[in-house]
């Protein structure tokens, strides 16, 4: 009977797991590699650090407004979709900072709309759960969809590993700890 409400939450775990994983590789793969220049080790970690500061704001405004209303669950599948389009914009533009979207204002504001996606998912994910699933099932739905959270952060992890290493490559930046494994572009 548990496998089978498991099996159920479906509609909540893969929003969860996507906008972590994509959120998460953008911070620690992609804003490693953005800096105003890019050649500059300290311009790096300012940028590193304003965007992160950002995204907690982002985060913190979408996880406090979300409990004024709920979104339908086409949204919330629309979200992560939009957060894993940021990761590829972020990367488009930090693999070539002469285009003409390597600018501070659109990834700072991109850092910010990073939070606002992922604060949303979070808190729509769970207060849906809350509404939609009776009461005896709650508890173990809301713990059993936690999870979910966790294994997108680990693999983001390994992915901003391999994404850092690629975009230090073609930015010829040392300092990543891999080598790209993917091929020049």
């Amino acid at each position: 009977q548990r496998f089978r409400l498991v099996l159920s939450l479906w509609p909540y775990i893969i929003p969860l797991f996507v906008v972590y994983a994509a959120e998460y590789a953008l911070q620690s793969g992609t804003w490693t590699a953005i800096g105003f220049p890019v050649e500059d080790a300290n311009a790096r970690d300012r940028f590193f650090e304003y965007s992160n500061w950002l995204y907690q704001a982002g985060v913190f405004l979408s996880r406090s407004s979300g409990t004024l209303f709920t979104v339908p669950m086409a949204v919330l599948w629309l979200m992560p979709a939009l957060q894993t389009l940021n990761l590829g914009i972020f990367g488009y533009a930090a693999s070539n900072p002469a285009n003409h979207l390597y600018h501070p204002a659109i990834f700072y504001s991109g850092a910010f709309y990073t939070g606002l996606l992922g604060g949303a998912v979070y808190i729509s994910g769970y207060k849906r759960i809350c509404q939609d699933l009776p009461l005896a099932h709650r508890e173990f739905s809301l713990s059993t969809t936690s999870v979910a959270e966790s294994l997108g952060i680990v693999v983001a992890d390994i992915s901003g590993l391999v994404i850092q290493s690629c975009l230090y490559e073609i930015n010829n930046l040392e300092g990543a700890l891999l080598t790209c494994p993917m091929k020049k572009f």
